[in-house]
């Protein structure tokens, strides 16, 4: 028995869930690096550590249906007056843990599991 996907928009018809990417209302945005592009995206919403620092993981890929995927795991400190980092200042931090990362190990034109990555700090 085939699913019907009007019932459940974010499933395929043969049952597999779509990439966090392909799903409706996620925005995926991008960074350059060295001449690539990477299409990134949250991977759920922010988590408080303590009053003044926050935590993410993001997802980032060349392709996001044929590469492999990178997970960073940012950890930002913010200043008294904010309540969450900028977007600026996530995606500086994204760019950063992208460069440290594929220095770490990550080939992002290979094949296999997700290569989860924690950056250092700014």
């Amino acid at each position: 028995m085939k699913k019907d996907a009007r019932h459940a928009p974010d499933r395929m018809i043969s049952g597999k869930k779509r990439k966090r990417a392909a799903r409706p209302g996620v925005a995926v945005r991008t960074a350059s690096i060295d001449g690539a592009t990477y299409q990134w995206w949250p991977r759920h919403s922010w988590q408080f550590i303590d009053p003044r620092t926050r935590a993410i993981s993001v997802s980032v890929s060349l392709d996001p249906s044929r590469r492999r995927e990178l997970i960073l795991d940012l950890t930002m400190t913010l200043t008294p007056e904010d309540d969450r980092p900028s977007e600026m200042a996530l995606a500086k931090a994204v760019e950063h843990g992208i460069r440290e990362a594929m220095e770490a190990g990550w080939d992002p034109d290979s094949r296999g599991r997700s290569f989860r990555y924690e950056p250092s700090s700014l």
